[in-house]
């Protein structure tokens, strides 16, 4: 249950205000109507909205906002494994020029030093967005951590993680994360229209996967459930 009872009521009287409404009008928007007036009801006498749910922040992106004092956090976990040996995708990744090659809204990274680099990515309606990157954590074959720099106008961490799957290849676990600049409707609104770091995460690993085996077609991405 994740409606409150004040939620569970307006549900209940408007979704049976549209039942009757439905039946009243009849034809093919009535029908419409009666079904959607029926989900209200329903959503009213379960307490439970499947679309309040998917919204609802994770207990990942509640741990990350706390330990990092955001206001708010989009974040994800994802997994994948590719077909090719730990030592060759660790190397391929820690080349940050090659991100944009594999992660869809990353325009190009320019990389300053070993530790430091400059990202910028494709931003809705046209414009774009840019701030620095410093790697925090950096052990061969195994991670590769960074996040944004304190003067950078988005506040962005992320990691990936590889360990040796036995006959099958390498498994890569990417956790990314971000401060909306909107705040709460900020990551609502990316959630809406599939623009959520899991989407993002999940597709960018997909594509990693296809460059990296040059050719495989069939491929599956895991979510870890944060």
């Amino acid at each position: 249950m994740n409606l409150n009872d004040k939620e569970r009521w307006i549900s209940g009287v408007g979704g049976g205000a549209l039942v009757l409404a439905g039946l009243r009008r009849g034809g093919i928007i009535g029908v419409l109507s009666a079904l959607a007036g029926g989900a209200l009801v329903s959503r009213g006498l379960s307490g439970r909205c499947a679309v309040k749910a998917r919204l609802a922040k994770t207990p990942h992106e509640r741990l990350v906002a706390a330990e990092r004092g955001w206001q708010t956090a989009a974040a994800s976990s994802q997994r994948i494994v590719i077909q090719r040996p730990i030592h060759e995708v660790y190397a391929f990744c820690r080349e940050f020029q090659n991100v944009a090659q594999f992660m869809q809204h990353i325009k190009r990274v320019d990389v300053v030093d070993e530790r430091h680099s400059h990202w910028t990515i494709e931003a809705p309606l046209g414009r774009t967005l840019e701030w620095d990157t410093v790697v925090t954590e950096d052990v061969p074959d195994t991670r590769i951590a960074w996040e944004s720099t304190p003067e950078s106008p988005i506040r962005h961490t992320g990691s990936l993680n590889f360990s040796d799957v036995v006959g099958l290849g390498t498994e890569v676990q990417a956790i990314i994360a971000y401060e909306p600049p909107a705040g709460e409707l900020g990551r609502i609104v990316a959630k809406l229209w599939g623009e959520s770091p899991g989407v993002q995460a999940r597709d960018d690993l997909l594509r990693l996967k296809r460059f990296l085996e040059a050719g495989q077609d069939h491929v599956t991405a895991s979510e870890d459930g944060d």
